[in-house]
């Protein structure tokens, strides 16, 4: 299948180059620091472990917006590097369509980006099972913790983030303007869900990363026995606001197959 061999290739390609392994590197230092200061921290001070699955949660939000800053040159290349180079006269001509060529380039960007979050969760064992933490502060370990945090906030989040990035790059030709994709974001999560809509459930349902529902809804409403034992599931509010945002990033790829029919 034409479009299986455009993401071997691509996913190959972006491997190759040293971006995706300095930031993994940049996310499990930053994870593995959060989680020995701020996660000890929070830990003596709200009595719950340092690897209590709400402590996973609030630390994989905080590395997927990190992610948000430093990742999107993977979108941004994937989706526009022929065009920057004056090279797709070339690669979008028969018997290779535009929709197998970028639909193959999208797959291995989001595939590259959900490896790279899984820096944060290496981190966080990292930093949770390595020498210098008191013992009397760390839970047995649960991998459920790791995966619902994963699988709930940081999988969705490079779904949406991506699909937005890869997008932008697509509309403008430009690698770079898949920072914008991410900037949108982190304003949606900080001005518009945090702020503007403060004490409203819209706002949670307009957070895109998790800083609404996780930072402020979840913290205020679990208490510290549940922080360390309840599991993040997908339910109540977590739930809504995870298929509000499939949903759009499903709207923006339905909205890059259209834009490619055009073209």
């Amino acid at each position: 299948m034409k479009l299986l061999g455009i993401f071997r290739f691509e996913l190959a390609y972006q491997v190759r180059r040293p971006w995706p392994w300095l930031m993994f590197a940049v996310l499990l230092v930053v994870c593995f620091l959060m989680t020995r200061d701020a996660a000890v921290a929070d830990a003596l001070y709200d009595e719950f472990f340092i690897n209590a699955p709400f402590a996973i949660a609030l630390t994989t939000v905080v590395g997927g917006l990190l992610w948000l800053v430093v990742a999107p040159v993977v979108a941004g290349e994937a989706a526009a590097r022929d065009v920057a180079t004056g090279m797709y006269p070339l690669t979008y001509t028969a018997p290779l369509s535009k929709a197998e060529y970028l639909g193959g380039r999208f797959l291995a960007a989001l595939v590259l980006n959900a490896l790279m979050l899984l820096a944060v969760q290496a981190g966080i064992l990292l930093a949770v099972y390595s020498p210098g933490v008191n013992a009397e502060l760390i839970a047995p370990f649960r991998p459920a913790a790791h995966l619902t945090a994963y699988a709930y906030i940081a999988l969705p989040n490079a779904l949406v983030a991506t699909a937005i990035q890869f997008w932008m790059a697509t509309r403008s030709g430009r690698p770079m303007a898949s920072y914008l994709g991410s900037l949108s974001l982190v304003f949606m999560g900080f001005f518009v869900a945090s702020m503007l809509f403060f004490k409203r459930g819209l706002g949670t349902l307009l957070d895109p990363i998790g800083i609404r529902f996780i930072v402020e809804d979840i913290a205020h409403l679990w208490t510290s026995v549940e922080k360390n034992q309840r599991l993040l599931a997908l339910e109540g509010i977590v739930l809504a606001n995870r298929l509000v945002w499939l949903g759009v990033a499903l709207g923006i790829l339905t909205a890059i197959g259209g834009f490619l029919d055009i073209g």
